[in-house]
């Protein structure tokens, strides 16, 4: 069985430790993994079934999908997969797709916009039953590209944080896998031989390009640097604030830098 193949004990090796640097779960936490059927998510919520049954401390979790309110998003076989796995699934009907197309404007990034109305479902799902964490799939991948793709292209020093306070400042967030790497969690999503779902809507693909830039971009760098996710990874633990731009005085942001010539 996969449980006792190595890629996966590297896989529950890696999120134990990302919980314990980072004080992700604690004793009774109730816990939502929010379950979208890509392979990331299944990762993330068997290895930390896996990593409950070993833990010294008792914590509940379950599995939470939203659906999108499309008839081609069938989660039938998703359902049925947890239902024999003992694992616990909520259902939120969404109706993001018509919300989507209601309400998407102008300049307006379609997959944002949805990721946003998702995240405020689940909170509120969270907050109304008593969830108090909400478990999201991003991968060490996903936390690299982020931290690159602003400062490429939003010109801030910005990535994901492996625990924070929500912005409904109810909800506490957290990302076991930010250890992980993306392959590690496709050979074990393969190896379950769980029901992986694609993102069926009709904006897929639209606003992706940039993030497929900085993913090539990081190949070819490994390439010649085979460190550089692990080495982007760790810099944003390792902020040296006196050697970046300073704010002039309490307060006071400046958006010029302005060069003096002595000569």
């Amino acid at each position: 069985m996969l449980l006792r193949d190595r890629i996966f004990k590297t896989l529950t090796r890696l999120v134990g430790r990302a919980i314990g640097d980072f004080n992700l779960i604690e004793d009774q936490d109730r816990i939502l993994v929010a379950l979208s059927g890509g392979k990331d998510s299944w990762s993330l919520l068997y290895a930390l079934r896996h990593l409950q049954r070993k833990a010294p401390i008792k914590y509940e979790i379950a599995a939470i999908t939203i659906h999108p309110g499309r008839d081609t998003f069938d989660l039938s076989a998703l359902h049925e997969r947890l239902i024999l796995d003992g694992i616990k699934h909520e259902i939120v009907d969404g109706h993001i797709v018509d919300i989507v197309n209601e309400n998407l404007t102008d300049g307006t990034n379609p997959c944002s916009f949805c990721s946003r109305l998702r995240r405020g479902m689940l909170y509120t799902f969270a907050a109304r039953e008593g969830w108090n964490k909400i478990a999201l799939g991003h991968h060490l991948d996903d936390f690299v590209e982020t931290l690159m793709l602003n400062m490429f292209f939003n010109g801030s020093i910005k990535g994901m944080s492996p625990k924070l306070l929500a912005d409904d400042c109810q909800n506490i967030v957290i990302r076991p896998l930010v250890y992980v790497r993306e392959e590690i969690t496709r050979t074990v999503a393969a190896g379950l031989k769980l029901p992986i779902l694609g993102c069926s809507c009709a904006y897929q693909g639209m606003s992706g390009s940039r993030r497929q830039w900085v993913k090539q971009l990081l190949k070819s760098v490994e390439q010649e640097i085979p460190d550089v996710k692990s080495n982007l990874l760790a810099s944003m633990g390792r902020v040296r604030d006196r050697h970046l731009f300073r704010k002039r005085s309490l307060g006071e942001e400046t958006d010029t830098i302005r060069f003096v010539n002595d000569d």
